[in-house]
């Protein structure tokens, strides 16, 4: 059984999920696998506005559906560093916000490409890397099918995004 199911109310047979791809600044790190729960809406590119008050990892602020979001380079998050200018391929993850404790009910991250489509099933070989040193903000690194992928530790994401001041 895998940390997917043991978080749900309830028995839950599969999880749909996505396979990201976030363009890592070192370029080695595998993508990140997100619950389709977490995922508010996949968008395209969109205007963003900067604001010098925001932590270095973030782009700026998007507009979807008429609000305000914050938008970040899990990445450069990742590695503390500042966000990377992103290509015109590049696609936006609108986020549910998982945590309470900031006033930012969804933001977005940055996705290379589009993101593929994984079902995890409760009886599905998810095999923790053994050795695998975590990068900041992951949970636990995986193979599945035969990919490499990295669970993303929403608690420690979502702790960062206190430092984001409310957009004004």
């Amino acid at each position: 059984m895998s940390l997917f199911f043991l978080d749900q109310q309830g028995p839950v047979a599969k999880i749909d999920c996505l396979s990201v791809n976030i363009g890592s600044s070192s370029g080695g790190n595998p993508n990140i696998l997100i619950p389709m729960s977490a995922v508010a809406e996949i968008i395209h590119n969109q205007e963003v506005t900067g604001d010098k008050r925001s932590p270095d990892w973030m782009f700026g602020w998007i507009n979807w559906r008429n609000l305000e979001i914050p938008l970040i380079d899990f990445a450069a998050l990742q590695a503390n560093q500042s966000a990377k200018d992103f290509a015109d391929s590049t696609r936006i993850l609108v986020l549910n916000s998982l945590v309470e404790g900031h006033q930012h009910r969804y933001y977005a991250i940055i996705a290379k490409g589009f993101p593929h489509t994984l079902r995890i099933e409760q009886d599905s070989v998810l095999e923790p890397q053994d050795g695998a040193e975590l990068a900041a903000c992951i949970s636990i690194n995986l193979d599945c099918e035969g990919e490499h992928l990295q669970l993303p530790d929403f608690q420690q994401i979502e702790k960062h995004l206190q430092q984001v001041p409310a957009e004004v």
